[in-house]
C-alpha cells in the first residue's frame, strides 16, 4: 500500500492527520504539484482527475479522495472510531 501526497495541499493534509490519529504508517510518495507532476500520464494512469491524494493499495486498486481514504482505513482499522459509532455520530462527523 502506498499514499501519494503532496505536503503543501490541504486534503493529502487531511488524511496524514487520520492516519496519524489511527496510528496507521504506510509509504508515502510525494507527489510535486507545482511542476505538475500530478497532470502527466503516469500519475493519471492512477487517478484520472489528477488530484492527491491517492491511495494505491496493494492489488492496485487506487482511491482518491481524501473522505474515500478515511473511510476505507475507518474500515479495515476501526479503533479508534474516528468516524462515529452509530448513524447519528456518523452523519454529524460526515456534517462537518
Amino acid at each position: 500500500m502506498k499514499l501519494y501526497d503532496a505536503r503543501t495541499a490541504p486534503n493529502p493534509r487531511r488524511v496524514r492527520i487520520f492516519l496519524a490519529e489511527k496510528g496507521i504508517s504506510m509509504p508515502v510518495e510525494q507527489v510535486d504539484i507545482v511542476s505538475a507532476q500530478n497532470r502527466s500520464a503516469e500519475f493519471r494512469a492512477k487517478n484520472a482527475m489528477g488530484t492527491l491524494p491517492v491511495l494505491e493499495l496493494d492489488d492496485g486498486t487506487t482511491i482518491a479522495e481524501s473522505v474515500a481514504i478515511c473511510r476505507y482505513f475507518e474500515e479495515v482499522q476501526p479503533e479508534p472510531p474516528l468516524m462515529g459509532t452509530d448513524a447519528k455520530d456518523r452523519a454529524v462527523v460526515e456534517m462537518w
